[in-house]
């Protein structure tokens, strides 16, 4: 499969991810009675008290993804219910890129809400990084996370001799790339899950990988190393301080240096917040970055760049 077909792949899962996350937001709607409620006008205090669900602040939430979907509207003094259609669309020329094995790990998502509105603590809850790193170990090792990595490869230009740091690098992308390196190379992943790292540091130690895992806040690295590529893949959605992660990234590239971001930018991908509610079950999780956000960040920060659009959801920074 060429880059460009792979990145097709990558935006083409994404925007099915997304559909199948809105139907299951509506879903929602109507299993707890929010819509049933709504109809009848009520206020935003008494359409909280109204739902019978534990959590309150994740219901609020909901209500919210609904407004932002345009499901539900609020007036200055009660929401209401507005048209609501949705079209799911598969055209003849996406089916042989479309991929299964990430369907699954989404219905399980789906799944946690019924438990999360109970308590974000139940037990049946599996979305974080440390308490619940096998399932996240999961997540990445899918066929689509393998794509982007492999994506992620072709554009940076990964050799043996290559220089990279990976920012929130997981359990498998360490000894993923860690087979393009050779001892005249280097490969430094970071992430701030000692659960998804030790993972991945049984993975390289048993194939010998020479991979350096640094335990650590991606926006409190200081790195004294030039490199020739760095990677975000579906990292900056956790990120609070995306100028400060940004600008310490552009320092440490090489003149020439390439970062490679993969991720599902907002201002790309339509109804992205049905999504980001999901995803939200991880306390980490801050919503997914816009693409321009991402230019205009670099560019206020002063770093000479040349900016390179892959389909949707790849973004090629090169430092010159």
């Amino acid at each position: 499969m060429g880059v460009n077909e792979l990145i097709r792949t990558i935006d083409t899962n994404i925007n099915h991810m997304i559909s199948l996350s809105v139907l299951n937001l509506a879903q929602l709607g109507i299993k707890y009675g929010i819509f049933k409620a709504v109809a009848s006008r009520p206020s935003y205090a008494e359409l909280l008290s109204q739902i019978q669900v534990p959590n309150k602040p994740l219901l609020k939430r909901l209500i919210e993804h609904l407004k932002a979907l345009g499901i539900i509207e609020e007036t200055p003094n009660s929401l209401i219910l507005n048209g609501f259609s949705y079209v799911l669309t598969f055209p003849k020329e996406d089916y042989m890129l479309l991929l299964s094995d990430w369907i699954p790990l989404w219905e399980e998502i789906y799944k946690m809400i019924d438990f999360a509105l109970i308590s974000y603590d139940h037990p049946y809850v599996l979305m974080d990084f440390d308490k619940d790193a096998d399932f996240w170990d999961l997540r990445l090792s899918s066929s689509f996370n393998k794509i982007y990595r492999d994506v992620i490869v072709n554009l940076g230009e990964i050799n043996r001799e290559s220089y990279v740091l990976d920012l929130g690098c997981g359990s498998v992308s360490p000894s993923y790339f860690g087979k393009f390196i050779s001892e005249d190379g280097k490969y430094l992943g970071v992430d701030y899950s000692p659960g998804l790292l030790e993972i991945a540091r049984q993975r390289v130690e048993r194939e010998g990988l020479p991979v350096e895992l640094k335990e650590m806040d991606v926006s409190l690295i200081k790195p004294r190393t030039k490199y020739d590529v760095a990677i975000m893949s579906f990292l900056l959605e956790y990120v609070k301080d995306r100028r400060e992660v940004l600008r310490k990234v552009l320092e440490a590239l090489d003149s020439g240096g390439k970062l490679v971001i993969v991720d599902a930018f907002r201002d790309e991908f339509k109804n992205i917040e049905a999504m980001e509610f999901f995803e939200g079950l991880n306390s980490s999780f801050v919503g997914y970055p816009g693409k321009e956000e991402v230019k205009r960040i670099i560019l206020e920060e002063g770093f000479d760049v040349s900016f390179e659009d892959y389909g949707k959801s790849v973004l090629l920074v090169r430092k010159l």
